[in-house]
């Protein structure tokens, strides 16, 4: 396996080639069940065997259904024995009506149910290895959008195909293999005959799949690439309110819809023309045997009924294929789907995170040396941040490094933490390699406190015991004292209990410092890094945040990335970066010394944009006019309790919004007559889709109808049924063109009209999360992942475009079947 960097090295030459094989890349279908246990196999043998039975009933019928047909012909000859013997074919079927039944039940049950276990081992599994890579996956291969995706998407692709689907897929099958098993047993001319045709149907729908998986797989990247702009913008959605940007953010949405639409398109027609194609096969097949038939009958080579319940026996078996078709068609998207799951989970550069070969140091001191490093990030391979870089940090010292921005200094931290490996060189903890260290038993050595710290969307004990998952709650206090977080804390109504909001929006900037510092203190680390931890905040907050740095600082070793180069004038030593190597290194005074240096040179620079800074005499008084009373009191009220955190009442109703939205997720069904209104736009299509439905829905009474003069035919004389079984033939001829026709026709109008459905759906959805009020976005409902999810979830093709372009479809055929079977009914009465 090539690497990430070279990938990209070659992305402009073999970059296309490499596209299409991965558009067109797929799993064997047995892996997709990976993740079945021994139960998983009891449930799936079970299941199989209810399938099965379900399946072999159908010819078993017939076989019962032919024997009656004789025996009834025979009853003005021997009206006594007929009688009894009809009674025990009577309970023939009753028995078999039992076996359908339960099979049914156990095929259906069994198969869902292990469907159910093995997604949800899987989603566990591609959530455990994506947590598991390297960061550079992220940087170069794994996008959020695409992780996302796999787990509210892709994974129930692969569910649907694992359970029910299977189940009636072999039910289809074995229908085909009973019907002409026994088809060959009573008339194997007859089965002989249908058994060439079979090749014919396979062929189309073989096409039919390997153009699906293409228009899938391509499906899949345009969706992937909607999911990831609106989990961007809803993720900043103050940014995009504040620019007035909703507008522009639904057109880049729009458009990367647009995409799927193209390609949903091409999916209609390719549905249409493969089953349109295995169905006009079969008609073509059924008047090839409504005349061999006639011919094996005059040939006395079998009687009329028997040859009448092998010819439905293999019709029906080769219907089944037909039916079967849409199971494969399921397992086919499951494969594509399934490959950037198994992609995750089964990489060969699986993360050193979770490998046990690494060794663990009795104790550590915290002596840190970057030896002569080289370094370039994936993603950039040709940038070089790191130049041989040498530096020590000495055991408890405090080691400050400065410079300006791209200059290599938080790509340092990047590397103790081993979220990367080094070019070339070596990095040493007490004076052995980090490589050949456990990583995960260095990193509990580590603590690290980022310039924007990540909390999560849980409350704020939640998040410092992320330092410590076994922490008591005496130690989880005494760390919030020590970073000072307790004064704020103990004001809010929930204290360590209440919800900090997604990313922490609920908490101002010195207090996520504060937290993400008391986990830092949780975690008793031997070495801590701090970068730039307090240059985004206020000059209060930067004030009471160093303070509690200053005192986690005492006995550790501490790598600080300074932007305010006055917080580290107290550094045992600071090292000057720039262009990935290190050109000063001192105390704060022995830089100070040498006024020609880079140091010097930095102090003068920031000193004089802080003098340029400053507020004239006026602005001053400005600033400090006083403000109306009303102004005042709804600044105070809103900086009280706790500097700037969100008083009770917005906590109250934050809650209170959450209850709504529980409600109105429980409330009432939308129902069909909104649904539908929803396509008005797209009534053409829905037009001709409905009625060409109607038209494909009546094939089987047709067959019936043709079938059913046939089999009067047969017991007349001999030109009378060559002449019946032309015109049915040639009707059927007829049939196998318009089957076609409408059947593309259906599939495309349908196909259009979801795809339509679904861009209309998504984009006012994403439109109307975006009118909402910023509020709205702190509930712990609305954060911006579940959002993204409802959009990948319920507006698309699990939800509307499936209910229109395949539940209308047969719907319609469905009706048209029961119409015209009661003019078939009405027809043999008369």
């Amino acid at each position: 396996m090539s690497s990430p960097a070279n990938g990209a090295a070659q992305e402009g030459g073999g970059g296309g080639k490499k596209k299409e094989a991965e558009e067109a890349a797929k799993v064997p279908f047995l892996k997709l069940f990976s993740f079945a246990d021994r139960w998983d196999c009891v449930l799936m043998a079970v299941g199989s065997l209810g399938a099965c039975a379900h399946g072999a009933s159908v010819p078993v019928f017939f076989i019962f259904f032919g024997k009656l047909i004789n025996i009834i012909g025979l009853a003005y000859l021997f009206p006594t024995t007929v009688s009894g013997r009809v009674a025990k074919y009577s309970l023939d079927f009753v028995y078999l009506g039992i076996v359908i039944l339960f099979s049914s039940w156990t095929e259906v049950a069994c198969w869902m149910h292990t469907g159910e276990r093995q997604a949800a081992k899987m989603r566990l599994a591609y959530l455990r290895a994506m947590l598991d890579q390297d960061i550079a996956v992220f940087d170069t291969e794994a996008s959020t959008g695409e992780v996302i995706n796999a787990i509210t998407s892709d994974i129930l692709v692969v569910q649907d195909a694992i359970s029910e689907k299977v189940g009636n897929f072999m039910h289809y099958i074995s229908r085909f293999v009973a019907g002409f098993a026994i088809g060959f047993s009573q008339v194997w001319q007859i089965s002989l005959v249908t058994l060439a045709i079979v090749p014919l149907i396979a062929i189309a729908g073989g096409t039919y799949a390997y153009v699906t998986i293409g228009l899938m797989a391509r499906v899949r990247k345009s969706y992937v690439k909607a999911g990831e702009i609106a989990e961007e913008v809803i993720g900043n959605v103050r940014t995009v309110q504040a620019f007035v940007g909703e507008e522009k953010a639904v057109r880049s949405y729009r458009e990367a819809l647009l995409r799927t639409y193209k390609y949903g398109k091409r999916g209609g027609l390719a549905k249409g023309l493969g089953l349109g194609s295995m169905h006009s096969v079969l008609f073509l097949s059924w008047a090839l045997l409504i005349w061999f038939t006639s011919v094996v009958v005059h040939k006395r080579i079998s009687n009329g009924g028997e040859s009448f319940t092998t010819m439905l026996n293999v019709v029906i078996a080769g219907l089944s294929l037909g039916q079967a078709a849409p199971n494969i068609s399921t397992f086919l998207r499951a494969r594509t789907a399934a490959y950037p799951i198994f992609q995750m989970i089964e990489r060969s550069s699986v993360n050193k995170s979770s490998s046990k070969t690494g060794r663990t140091l009795p104790a550590v001191d915290g002596h840190i040396q970057f030896r002569n490093v080289h370094f370039s990030y994936p993603s950039r391979p040709d940038v070089v941040i790191l130049n041989r870089f040498s530096l020590d940090f000495p055991a408890g010292k405090i080691v400050a490094l400065v410079g300006g921005s791209g200059s290599g200094k938080s790509t340092v931290v990047s590397l103790i933490e081993r979220f990367y490996e080094p070019l070339s060189g070596s990095i040493l903890l007490d004076g052995h390699d980090i490589r050949e260290l456990d990583v995960k038993w260095l990193r509990r050595q580590v603590g690290l406190v980022n310039q924007e710290p990540a909390l999560f969307a849980t409350s704020i004990r939640e998040n410092i015991l992320y330092g410590k998952e076994d922490a008591t709650m005496e130690e989880i206090d005494h760390a919030a004292r020590l970073s000072e977080a307790i004064t704020f804390i103990n004001h809010l109504p929930g204290r360590y209990e209440t919800q900090v909001g997604e990313r922490g929006i609920q908490l101002s900037g010195g207090q996520k410092q504060r937290i993400a510092i008391s986990r830092a203190i949780l975690k008793n680390p031997s070495v801590l890094l701090l970068d730039e931890a307090t240059s985004a905040l206020d000059a209060e907050s930067e004030k009471s945040v160093q303070e509690a740095l200053d005192r986690v600082m005492v006995g550790r070793t501490t790598v600080v990335i300074a932007h305010r180069l006055s917080t580290i004038r107290n550094a045992d030593t600071i090292a000057v970066v720039d262009g990935g190597r290190i050109v000063e290194t001192g105390t704060h005074e022995q830089l100070m010394a040498n006024p020609c240096g880079a140091y010097s040179s930095l102090i003068q620079l920031q000193e004089a944009a802080q003098l340029q800074q400053k507020p004239s005499l006026s602005d001053s008084a400005s600033i400090t006019r006083p403000l109306s009373f009303k102004y005042s009191r709804e600044l105070s009220g809103r900086t009280s309790m706790g500097a700037s955190f969100r008083s009770d009442k917005d906590s109250i109703s934050r809650y209170g919004a959450a209850e709504a939205h529980e409600e109105a997720r429980k409330g009432k069904p939308v129902s069909m007559a909104k649904l539908y209104s929803m396509v008005r736009p797209d009534w053409f299509f829905g037009v001709s889709g409905t009625l060409s439905a109607f038209v494909a829905g009546s094939q089987m009474p047709l067959f019936a109808l043709g079938v059913t003069q046939a089999l009067v035919s047969y017991y007349m004389g001999w030109e009378t049924t060559k002449r019946e079984v032309r015109k049915i033939s040639v009707l059927f001829c007829c049939g196998a063109v318009l089957t076609l026709v409408f059947h593309v026709v259906e599939h495309l109008s349908f196909g259009i009209m979801g795809e339509r459905l679904t861009l209309r759906v998504r984009e006012r959805m994403f439109s109307a999360i975006l009118r909402n009020e910023i509020a709205w976005f702190d509930d712990t409902s609305s954060t911006s992942a579940m959002l993204s999810s409802r959009l990948e979830a319920d507006a698309t093709l699990g939800a509307h475009q499936q209910l229109i372009e395949n539940r209308n479809g047969a719907y319609h055929k469905l009706v048209s079947l029961q119409q015209q079977q009661q003019e078939v009914q009405r027809q043999q009465s008369s």
